[in-house]
């Protein structure tokens, strides 16, 4: 059949699409959540000492991709035979040539070019609603478009209305020593701008892969409030560290360290999972402003819905306190 990708590119793709290639993965996990029997494989190894994950879909082969520092390898994709390959662009560059160059190298496999804004939680809508129907799960797009809707306008509703001198001031910590950092309107800090801190990062936005390089006097400088984290390592040092000592954060024992599993949920991927780490981060920023929001309750609707697995108690628990695992 015929279809119009993203980019307005005429291609014929078969009836029923039921293998699908990602080659980023904000895609891949947008598939992943949308449409699980169709994913062929991962980008990258994911966090599956604890995986909450049907085996059916952790055990996928870990396949590679462009992205970040990533270069993917054809020949591995091509020998998988998949309908599709699902190529993510951004308004960055010469976007119609370099899909084109990727069309030439998967040969006879259509290419499919999906707008990568995925990677923003805010932006998301036309991409899910794309994908949804090009896989043909519209439903399941609506739910995930609903799911993200209400939780951004419960968030929003509620940040409005804090005053400018009662945002908190957070610092995103990053890499085991935790001196990398990305600034406010970072795809990689987003969930700190969408609920309602003040990143403290006074820094460039490295290009590509971000983690810009600081110095604990600058950290120190800055003196966040908050400081939250998706390492483990940093987060298992950073109380005894007495380089971080006199930071306001450590004293008074607000650094955070993001639930990991399957997927981190602030960063690294990016993707439309990072919608759950909104709920967590608004939480941990402003604990008495929403206490309305009921994050374990969400985060077993989330898991049952969008990762296609029901969370026992336990497994809940193990998720919402990664720290006792750091």
């Amino acid at each position: 059949m015929q279809i119009t990708d993203m980019l307005g590119r005429q291609l014929t793709v078969t009836e029923e699409i039921s293998s699908v290639v990602a080659t980023s993965p904000p895609s891949t996990i947008l598939v992943y959540m949308l449409a699980p029997e169709k994913l062929a494989g991962w980008n990258f190894k994911n966090n599956f000492t604890r995986p909450f994950m049907d085996e059916n879909y952790s055990g996928l082969p870990v396949i590679g991709g462009w992205f970040g520092t990533q270069t993917g390898n054809y020949e591995t994709i091509i020998t998988m035979h998949p309908d599709i390959v699902i190529e993510g662009y951004t308004t960055d560059g010469e976007i119609n040539e370099a899909i084109e160059r990727r069309q030439e190298s998967f040969g006879s496999i259509p290419v499919v070019a999906i707008d990568d804004s995925i990677t923003f939680v805010t932006q998301s809508d036309p991409t899910i609603k794309y994908v949804g129907k090009l896989l043909g799960c519209e439903d399941q797009a609506e739910k995930l478009i609903e799911f993200r809707s209400s939780i951004l306008n419960e968030i929003n509703s509620t940040v409005k209305n804090i005053p400018e001198d009662e945002k908190v001031h957070v610092y995103y910590a990053e890499g085991p020593k935790g001196l990398m950092t990305d600034p406010s309107g970072s795809q990689h800090s987003q969930v700190i701008d969408i609920c309602g801190g003040i990143n403290v990062a006074d820094c460039q936005l490295t290009p590509g892969n971000g983690m810009t390089q600081v110095s604990i006097e600058q950290v120190m400088d800055w003196n966040p409030e908050v400081i939250i984290t998706s390492n483990p390592q940093f987060y298992s040092t950073v109380y005894s560290d007495s380089l971080w000592a006199s930071v306001d954060a450590v004293q008074n024992k607000r650094v955070y360290l993001a639930p990991q599993n399957p997927f981190c949920w602030i960063d690294r991927p990016q993707g439309p999972h990072l919608i759950i780490g909104t709920v967590w981060t608004a939480k941990m920023l402003y604990p008495d402003l929403f206490t309305d929001m009921d994050l374990p309750q969400l985060t077993r609707e989330f898991y049952s819905e969008f990762f296609h697995y029901d969370l026992t108690d336990e497994e809940l628990n193990a998720i919402l306190s990664p720290a006792a695992e750091a």
